[in-house]
C-alpha cells in the first residue's frame, strides 16, 4: 500500500518495500489530510471496496467525513493489528482516525515516550515486535537526512517476510483481565506516579530516548529482610516508590506461607497497597534448578508453582527464579536442559495464571548469551528475563552488550552498585550504593531508555547477604533520589529559597506568597516556552483558586510567554454552575489570566451540561488530544487534588475525568475562600480531573501558600502515602516541585 510520499524520499527506498507498506511523509500543514489517506488506504485494504478507491480521490473533508461517519459500528479493522512507525504529528492523527474503527496499534517510535503512545490508545512496540506483529505497517516517520531519521533505507530493506504478509501472527492475544491493585501488562491498567500511562510530550530530537518516567521504581525486601510487610508498604510509599518487590519478610523467605499473603492477611494486605498506591513488582523464590537429582529440581519447581499462586492472588506480573551453576562432575549442556525442562513446565502454569517466570541473568549463566540460550533451549511463552547487569558486570559485560543480546525478553531489571574489596576468600565484589562503586548503573538507565524499556526496575539491595552494609534507613531514600535525578535528567534549579525533597518530589519554601507566586511563575514560564520552541506548541492545565492568585498575576505580566501557542485547561468544576457564575473556574481563570493574554484555546468543562457523565468523556477526549506536558495543582485543607477529596480517592481510578461528591471539609473551604456564602449554597457534585490523570502529565507544580494548608502540607509531605491524603501520592511523581510559603510549611518537621 502506498500512501503520500515525497518523490526524495521514495526514490531512497527499495520498490519492493512499497507494496507492504502505506507510507506517509509530509509538512506539518499537511499531517491531517496525509493521515486521512493513511487510513483511508487501510481501510480500502481491509474491505477492497469500491467506495475507499473514490474515497482518495474526494478533498480531504470528504474523506474525513467519510471515515467518521463509517467508525461507529465498523467491524472492518477491529481487533486487527496495525503497526505504526513514527508517532509524530502524522501519526497521531493516524491513531486518533482509527479509534472508532477498533484496531490493535503498535508503534514504535523512540522519540515518543510510551505514556503518550498509551494514552493515544496504542500499545509502544519494539521494532521486532511491530513488524513480525503487524498485519498492516503504516510508515508516518521522517525518512530523509535533515529530519531526524527515525530509520533509514538499510533498516526498512530488511523487514522480515513476516512483516505486511496479511496475517496477524497472534490472531488470539487477549488483554489479561484486570487485578486489584492493577499489574503490570501490555496494555497495562493504571497507575499513580510512574505507574500510569502519561500524556507525556515527545522528547528531545537529539538522541533516542524514552520519557523519563516511564521505568517504574521498586525495591526488593532484600535490602530490609527483617521488616514485617506493613513497614514495608509504608517506606515505599512515604519514599516515592511505585511497588515493592518481595524477597524476605521478618526474615522469612517461604512467603506463600506467611500469614500477611493468605486468607484475611491477605485481603488486608492487598488493602494497604491499594490504598498506598502500590503494586507488587516481582515475587521472588529460592529455587534454582541446577541440581543433578530430579527430586531436588521438583522441590524447586513446587516452590515456584506455590510463588506463581501468590503472585497472581497480589496481581503482580510475574516471579523470579535462578538458573544457576554448573555442579561438580556436571556440564553445561546438560544443566541448561534442566533449567529449560523447569521453566518450560513454570512458564505453561504461570501463564492459566496471567503470570510470567523471570530467570535472573545470574552465576554460570549471567551472561546474557548464557541467559538466552537457556530461554532459546526451553522456547516456552510466559518465560522471561529478570536482568541483573551488574551481575554481568562482574564478568566481563557492559550494560549495553547485555541488553542488546537479550532484547524484549528483559521483564524486569535489578539495579545496583558493585565494586571489587578484599574478602576472606580473596578479592571480590561487595554491593554499593548507585553512584560510590565502579559499575557506573546511570548506564543502565541510559540504555533502557534508549530501548524505550517501561517496565520495573528494582533496587536490590543485599542487606540479607552483607549485613555490614548500608541499613534501609539509608539505602532505600538514597536510591530513590539518585534514580529520580538520573532519570530527570536535568541540572537543579537555582533559588535562593529554603529546598528540601521528600520522595522524588522536589520542595521549595518561599518567604512569602508574593516571591512564592514569582518563582511558581517562573518554573511554568521557562516550561511553556521550552515546549513551544521544541514542539511549537503545548498544553497545560491550571488550577482555580485564591491559591494561584500570585503566580497567575506573575504570568500575566511575563510577555516571554508564547501564549498563541498555549492550550489551556483547567481541574474541576462545579455541576450546575455555569460559566458565568461567580464561583465558576472557568471564570475564575478567564478573569484573572485569559482574558488577558492571546491563549490559543482555553477549554472549560461546562458544569451546565445536562448529562455530566458524557460532559466528563468530552473533556476527556479533548485532554488525550493535546497530551498536556504542564499541570498546576493546588492542595485543599482536606488534602485533596482537584476535586478528588479522600472519600473519592482512588489511585487506581481507570477514568480521566469524573464525576464526584464533595465531603464537607471541602464544601466548607469553598466559603472560607470566599465562592459562596454560606454551606447551603455549595454545589455537592463537581467533574474534576482524577488522581491518574494528573499523576500522569509529565511536569506537575504545585502552588500552596496560607496556614490553612498547613495540615495538610504536613500529611502530604511528611505522612504516610493514602488516600486519606490525596496529594500524599505527589510524592512519587517523577517531575513534580512544591511551592510553599513560610505559613504553608510551618508544619512541616527539619530537614
Amino acid at each position: 500500500m502506498i500512501g503520500h510520499c515525497g518523490g526524495e524520499v521514495k526514490g531512497r527506498f527499495p520498490e519492493a518495500l512499497f507494496s507492504r507498506l502505506t507510507i506517509t511523509n509530509a509538512p506539518a500543514p499537511m499531517a491531517r489530510p496525509v493521515a486521512e489517506l493513511a487510513v483511508a488506504f487501510l481501510l480500502y485494504s481491509a474491505r477492497q471496496v469500491d467506495g475507499y478507491r473514490e474515497n482518495l480521490r474526494r478533498p480531504s473533508n470528504a474523506i474525513y467525513a467519510r471515515l467518521h461517519r463509517d467508525g461507529a459500528g465498523d467491524e472492518t479493522l477491529h481487533g486487527r493489528t496495525i503497526g505504526l512507525l513514527g508517532f509524530g504529528q502524522i501519526g497521531r492523527r493516524i491513531a486518533a482516525l482509527l479509534a472508532p474503527f477498533g484496531p490493535r496499534l503498535l508503534v514504535h517510535d523512540p522519540y515518543v515516550a510510551a505514556r503518550e503512545i498509551r494514552r493515544a490508545g496504542a500499545t509502544p512496540a519494539s521494532w521486532r515486535q511491530m513488524l513480525t506483529r503487524s498485519r498492516d505497517l503504516v510508515l508516518a516517520a521522517a525518512l530523509t537526512e535533515r529530519t531526524r531519521g527515525l530509520v533509514d533505507a538499510p533498516a526498512l530493506a530488511r523487514l522480515p517476510d513476516a512483516a505486511g504478509a496479511g496475517r496477524d501472527p497472534h490472531p488470539s492475544r487477549r488483554r489479561r483481565p484486570t487485578r486489584s491493585p492493577p499489574r503490570d501488562r501490555e496494555p497495562r491498567a493504571r497507575r499513580p506516579g510512574a505507574l500510569l500511562p502519561r500524556a507525556a510530550r515527545p522528547q528531545s530530537r537529539e538522541r533516542f530516548h524514552a520519557e523519563e518516567d516511564d521505568v517504574k521504581l521498586s525495591f526488593s525486601t532484600l535490602g530490609c529482610p527483617a521488616w514485617p510487610l506493613p513497614a514495608v508498604i509504608d517506606a515505599a510509599g512515604r519514599l516515592g516508590y511505585d511497588g515493592v518487590e518481595l524477597r524476605f519478610l521478618e526474615g522469612d523467605d517461604a512467603l506463600w506461607a506467611r500469614p500477611e499473603l493468605t486468607g484475611a492477611g491477605l485481603r488486608e494486605s492487598r488493602a494497604r497497597l491499594r490504598d498506598a498506591g502500590l503494586e507488587i513488582s516481582c515475587v521472588d523464590t529460592r529455587s534454582f534448578f541446577h541440581h543433578p537429582e530430579a527430586a531436588a529440581r521438583e522441590v524447586a519447581i513446587d516452590e515456584a508453582v506455590r510463588s506463581i499462586e501468590l503472585a497472581a492472588r497480589l496481581g503482580a506480573p510475574g516471579i523470579r527464579v535462578f538458573g544457576d551453576r554448573i555442579q561438580p562432575g556436571q556440564d553445561r549442556e546438560t544443566t541448561r536442559g534442566w533449567i529449560a525442562e523447569a521453566l518450560a513446565r513454570l512458564g505453561e502454569i504461570a501463564r492459566g495464571q496471567g503470570v510470567e517466570v523471570w530467570i535472573e541473568s545470574h552465576g554460570d549463566f549471567a551472561q546474557a548469551r548464557d541467559t538466552l540460550s537457556v530461554l532459546e533451549a526451553g522456547r516456552s511463552t510466559g518465560v522471561g528475563v529478570l536482568w541483573d547487569p551488574a551481575n554481568a558486570f562482574e564478568v566481563g559485560e557492559a550494560p549495553a552488550e547485555g541488553l542488546a543480546v537479550l532484547g524484549d525478553h528483559v521483564r524486569h531489571v535489578h539495579l545496583k552498585d558493585v565494586a571489587r574489596q578484599a574478602t576472606p576468600q580473596g578479592r571480590g565484589w561487595v554491593p554499593r550504593l548507585p553512584g560510590r562503586g565502579e559499575f557506573g548503573p546511570e548506564r543502565v538507565l541510559s540504555v533502557l531508555r534508549a530501548r524505550g524499556y517501561d517496565r520495573w526496575v528494582s533496587f536490590e539491595w543485599e542487606k540479607r547477604w552483607y549485613p555490614a552494609l548500608e541499613e534501609p534507613e539509608v539505602a532505600l531514600p538514597h536510591f530513590v533520589r539518585w534514580a529520580a535525578r538520573e532519570m530527570r535528567g536535568v541540572t537543579e534549579r537555582e533559588t535562593t529559597a529554603r529546598t528540601r525533597a521528600r520522595g522524588r518530589l522536589e520542595i521549595e519554601v518561599h518567604p512569602d506568597r508574593a516571591s512564592m507566586g514569582r518563582a511558581a511563575a517562573d518554573v511554568v514560564s521557562a516550561h511553556l516556552r521550552r515546549e513551544v520552541a521544541r514542539d511549537g506548541r503545548t498544553a497545560a492545565i491550571f488550577a482555580s483558586a485564591p491559591s494561584q492568585n500570585e503566580m497567575l498575576s506573575a504570568l500575566r505580566a511575563d510577555t516571554t510567554i508564547p501564549w498563541d501557542r498555549v492550550t489551556a485547561f483547567h481541574l474541576d468544576e462545579y455541576i450546575g454552575v455555569d460559566g458565568g457564575h461567580p464561583a465558576s473556574f472557568r471564570r475564575f481563570l478567564v478573569d484573572r489570566l485569559f482574558a488577558h493574554v492571546p491563549v490559543r484555546a482555553f477549554h472549560g468543562l461546562a458544569g451546565e451540561a445536562r448529562d455530566p457523565e458524557a460532559e466528563c468523556r468530552r473533556y476527556g477526549a479533548l485532554l488525550r488530544e493535546a497530551r498536556p506536558a504542564l499541570a498546576i495543582l493546588g492542595i485543599g485543607e482536606n488534602g485533596h487534588l482537584a476535586f478528588i477529596d479522600p472519600p473519592m480517592c482512588d489511585f487506581f481510578e481507570p477514568a480521566d475525568v469524573r464525576v464526584v461528591e464533595l465531603d464537607e471539609p471541602c464544601r466548607h473551604q469553598q466559603v472560607h475562600d470566599g465562592s459562596f456564602a454560606t454551606l447551603e449554597d455549595v454545589p455537592r457534585r463537581a467533574v474534576s480531573l482524577t488522581i491518574p490523570f494528573l499523576m500522569g502529565v509529565p511536569r506537575a507544580v504545585a502552588v500552596v501558600p496560607g496556614p490553612a494548608k498547613r495540615a495538610a502540607i504536613a500529611a502530604a509531605v511528611e505522612g504516610p502515602a493514602t488516600c486519606a491524603c490525596p496529594a500524599s501520592v505527589l510524592r512519587r511523581h517523577p517531575d513534580a516541585r512544591l511551592f510553599l510559603d513560610a505559613a504553608s510549611a510551618a508544619g512541616l518537621g527539619p530537614d
